[in-house]
């Protein structure tokens, strides 16, 4: 009798064990859940009549599904997207693109916000294709102006260099 008590402890040992495996294998999956959307690498130059634009936030907004993508312009007016989660680049989609403030060199107090002109035929995948005329304009609180209406689309493969024009 005491062989079949220690042996049935055996069985519920080994049986608490391996559902204890199995709830830390389900839990640790569940808490590995990533939602991120396919992205690619994104870089890109934003000028106005030919000369970049510095310091001005640039946003994309995926069309379809996931969150937008951020970059600020440097002094040549080259920006880098990151991701919302801070992962480099966008989701694979069509965007909307905003740009908000920045400067052009020999322009005093102005922030960069002409109107777009049409890209045309001639443009390349993966470049600016605006959407009409943008938007422009200051909000209430006296931020700088914001350029919207602008579109460009981040592919899969090859490099998603933007040129964008306002």
């Amino acid at each position: 009798m005491n062989t079949h008590i220690e042996s049935t402890r055996t069985l519920g040992l080994k049986t608490s064990m391996v559902l204890t495996m199995l709830l830390v294998s389900c839990l640790s999956v569940g808490c590995s859940y990533d939602d991120t959307p396919n992205l690619s690498e994104v870089t890109g130059t934003l000028t106005k009549a030919g000369k970049p634009v510095a310091d001005a936030q640039v946003e994309f907004y995926p069309t379809t599904a996931g969150a937008a993508s951020y970059g600020r312009t440097d002094e040549q007016g080259n920006f880098v997207l990151r991701y919302s989660t801070g992962k480099p680049g966008a989701a694979v989609d069509k965007h909307k693109v905003t740009v908000i403030g920045g400067r052009v060199e020999g322009e005093r107090g102005e922030t960069a916000s002409a109107p777009v002109e049409s890209a045309g035929a001639e443009a390349a995948e993966g470049t600016l294709a605006p959407i009409g005329a943008p938007k422009k304009g200051r909000g209430n609180s006296g931020a700088p102006k914001t350029v919207e209406g602008l579109s460009a689309e981040v592919v899969a493969s090859g490099p998603n260099h933007i040129e964008l024009n306002i």
